[in-house]
């Protein structure tokens, strides 16, 4: 991850994937999430249904260097922050590689958020 990513860039991509997001949950798993202010955070969704108490959110992570990524995660209830993945700015899934170099990944970034939603709910 040698370019410097603005915070614009997660701002503007983030509504179309989360758009995205929430028709694949709403398709997996029969619920509906919808957008909330959170400070924070680039974005912030919630799942509609009241007995899941969860928020799916991204926020971003500014390093020294210039570069940022986002984490995407769910936080509980209790306020644990479980992470589904690392992505750039185009929300390419991302995973920290030797020598501390970001590198993409194979993994479907829709289908981490989904597999941690389902492992919350269990």
């Amino acid at each position: 991850m040698e370019k410097i990513i603005s915070s614009e860039s997660f701002i503007a991509g983030s509504e179309s994937f989360f758009v995205d997001i929430a028709a694949l949950l709403s398709n997996q798993t029969g619920v509906d999430i919808f957008r909330i202010p959170m400070s924070q955070n680039v974005i912030c969704y919630k799942v509609g249904e009241a007995s899941i108490n969860l928020r799916l959110r991204l926020v971003l992570i500014p390093f020294k260097n210039g570069q940022m990524l986002g984490r995407l995660s769910w936080l509980d209830r209790h306020g644990v922050d479980h992470v589904c993945c690392y992505v750039n700015e185009v929300f390419d899934c991302l995973d920290i590689a030797s020598g501390g170099v970001w590198k993409k990944q194979t993994n479907n970034v829709g289908g981490l958020c989904l597999k941690q939603f389902e492992s919350l709910l269990a």
